[in-house]
């Protein structure tokens, strides 16, 4: 939550900064976890420093959070290690299928792991890649090299 927020030494700055993009979200939870109001903040009610707390105390849930993460929610604790022990099983299944598989047959596949869709991923060079586009464009010179050869009688 701290990355999110930017925390640096001017906590107030950040807090501004969340209320002004997410305060809706923020409003939200701050009424249905703690029972308070965002306004009591400018009525004097509340402090700045109370309101940091009670951001940083939300849970992974939160409407704040995901708001903070371009409308991702935070895994709980229990999911990440539903998820490991998805991947364990699955693993120690296909060892197992792999050790008693017959040799003439093709090995299983191994198993995909579970999605994780907290971990940001690392993006997968689309189709128009620059690479690729830098490869058509070498393949397209030296076509239009192999045609210009032919048209002029070098190349039959």
């Amino acid at each position: 939550m701290a990355e999110a927020l930017g925390y640096q030494a001017g906590g107030i700055r950040s807090l501004r900064d969340l209320i002004r993009r997410h305060g809706r979200a923020l409003e939200a939870d701050l009424r249905s976890e703690y029972g308070v109001r965002l306004r009591w903040l400018f009525t004097g009610d509340m402090t700045w420093r109370e309101l940091l707390s009670y951001v940083d105390g939300l849970p992974p849930q939160s409407r704040t959070r995901t708001a903070l993460n371009e409308g991702r929610v935070e895994p709980t604790q229990e999911a990440r290690v539903l998820a490991d022990l998805f991947d364990a099983v699955s693993i120690h299944d296909w060892h197992f299928c792999a050790a008693n598989t017959d040799e003439k047959k093709p090995q299983p596949k191994r198993p995909s792991p579970y999605p994780r869709w907290w971990i940001p991923q690392r993006p997968t060079s689309p189709r128009g890649s620059e690479q690729r586009a830098a490869k058509f464009e070498d393949a397209r010179r030296r076509r239009q090299a192999r045609q210009q050869a032919i048209a002029s009688g070098h190349i039959r």
